[in-house]
């Protein structure tokens, strides 16, 4: 599999992660159930994963960049 495709592939499980438990977070608002414990059980890893990816953009970017 080609790097391009596995970026997207992962990039596409993280953001499908968020998406379902944040619809799930709204659709329990006002309801007192176990479903919500296993919202943030879900959001836990997906947000740990983007902030690593930002900040790993954000030292490249830094990296790269020349004392002017």
């Amino acid at each position: 599999m080609r790097p391009r495709n596995l970026g997207v592939l992962v990039l596409g499980l993280t953001y499908s992660v968020l998406l379902t438990s944040f619809s799930i977070f709204y659709w329990l608002r006002n309801n007192e159930s176990l479903l919500h414990y296993w919202c943030v059980l879900s959001l836990c890893p997906a947000t740990l994963w983007l902030w690593a990816l930002i900040s790993w953009c954000d030292s490249e970017m830094f990296a790269s960049s020349k004392d002017e």
